[in-house]
């Protein structure tokens, strides 16, 4: 059976140490934000918070799978993604069945 961590684990990251493609733009915004949606939602954990008031959430983008999820359900569209240079990120491989 092929879970979503078994898929997660086959992949290849490739990060790019010199730039950060997944931010949050204004730390402020997420202070009232009360669902904190993106804590949840991200199946690599990239987002990381240790609920205290006055705390930034930590952005980990040399896990991120590229999968814009954070983006959607962002209430206040405060996280800016752009997708990684040539070379870097997740390389992702097709599964062809065998007939």
């Amino acid at each position: 059976m092929n879970t979503l961590y078994t898929k997660m684990s086959s992949l290849h990251f490739e990060p790019d140490d010199s730039w950060q493609h997944v931010i949050i733009g204004d730390q402020n915004i997420c202070k009232d934000c009360q669902s904190k949606a993106c804590l949840t939602i991200c199946p690599t954990e990239v987002f990381l918070w240790n609920h205290a008031d006055n705390t930034p959430i930590g952005v980990l983008y040399k896990q991120c799978i590229e999968c814009g999820a954070c983006r959607l359900v962002c209430p206040f569209k405060n996280i800016e993604f752009c997708y990684p240079k040539g070379g870097y990120g997740v390389m992702y491989t097709e599964e062809h069945p065998i007939s």
